[in-house]
């Protein structure tokens, strides 16, 4: 059985609160609404930092616009989350869809 991203964020949440925060999870869920340009900029770096790592997205598969609305239904779901580091909603959000093959598992 899969783990809900409810779940997966607060395990990871458990271990990854830095210092501090750039983007709450309620900071991106506004850009989302308000300049979807730069929140789409904050999504895409995140995604490119965990690509091939926690996110193996098949190339030419999705575009950034769908994964920015991922992302978006994901923070309305979880209001009370939005606390949280930004992105710790991206990456659960994109790694739920597109996780990479565990190390070891074969082909």
């Amino acid at each position: 059985m899969k783990p809900t991203i409810f779940a997966v964020l607060l395990c990871t949440s458990a271990y990854a609160q830095p210092s501090s925060i750039l983007y709450s999870g309620q900071e991106l869920y506004n850009k989302l609404n308000n300049d979807r340009l730069s929140a789409m900029g904050y999504i895409a770096g995140v995604a490119d930092a965990q690509s091939g790592v926690t996110i193996c997205i098949p190339p030419g598969q999705v575009t950034l616009g769908q994964m920015s609305d991922m992302v978006k239904q994901t923070l309305e779901r979880l209001p009370s989350e939005r606390h949280l580091s930004a992105d710790i909603f991206v990456q659960a959000t994109l790694e739920k869809r597109w996780p990479c093959a565990k190390r070891g598992a074969g082909v």
